[in-house]
């Protein structure tokens, strides 16, 4: 048995590299952590980090033989990323995917409570801005709506069923998201009236937006 153990001592087995190879996504200015780079290989081999354009940020890197962390990630960080392991008897490497992504942010946003009439078409509109470029959506009660061009929504003869809370959302890179809610009232012409007769005499503040076509 001791002699065995011996042998094995000096037995050489090559470098083997193994990471999640992404795509891993970040929000612009925060601290990023690779998944570990898990390697193998006797003796023991050397671990270093490259970027597939370009330099590592060094001012902005730590990196160690298993983990890779970039702070204050930019833009210019979205890159191929690959961890390599090289021993006596070979080399070897693997990459992982890394996407810096500017957050979703509304430019036009919906109010918060509309009031409209039975019969009546309103139009809500909502855009986002951010990169990758967001996809914006409406739903209600969770379920997908249809929108007619660029994060508009159209309602067509409001009916009191059509009350509710509806929600655009904005959505980069299928990750990140973000979301506003506007309350829909559905009420009759005439009481609709009474509510906007009411809120002028009592100088209110209440914003209404009832669209006829």
């Amino acid at each position: 048995m001791t002699k065995i153990l011996h042998l094995s001592a000096f037995l050489s087995v090559p470098p083997g590299v193994s990471i999640h190879p992404g795509p891993h996504y970040a929000i612009e200015g925060s601290n990023f952590t690779f998944p570990p780079c898990h390697v193998i290989g006797h003796p023991s081999p050397v671990v270093t980090w490259r970027k597939l354009s370009g330099k590592l940020p060094q001012e902005r890197v730590q990196y160690n033989n298993s983990g890779l962390q970039i702070s204050n990630v930019r833009k210019a960080d979205s890159d191929t990323y690959f961890c390599s392991a090289v021993n006596l008897v070979g080399a070897t490497e693997e990459r992982s995917l890394l996407v810096v992504v500017s957050p979703p942010r509304f430019q036009v946003k919906p109010p918060a409570r509309v009031v409209v009439a039975r019969g009546d078409t309103l139009m809500l509109n909502c855009s986002a801005i951010g990169d990758p470029r967001p996809v914006v959506s409406w739903k209600k009660h969770g379920a997908q709506l249809r929108l007619q061009t660029h994060g508009v929504l159209v309602l067509r003869d409001m009916k009191t069923s059509d009350e509710g809370y509806y929600i655009c959302v904005a959505t980069s890179a299928g990750v990140f998201e973000a979301e506003t809610v506007t309350f829909i009232d559905v009420r009759k012409l005439r009481y609709l009236k009474e509510d906007l007769q009411s809120s002028f005499e009592g100088h209110s503040k209440l914003m209404l937006r009832v669209l006829h076509i």
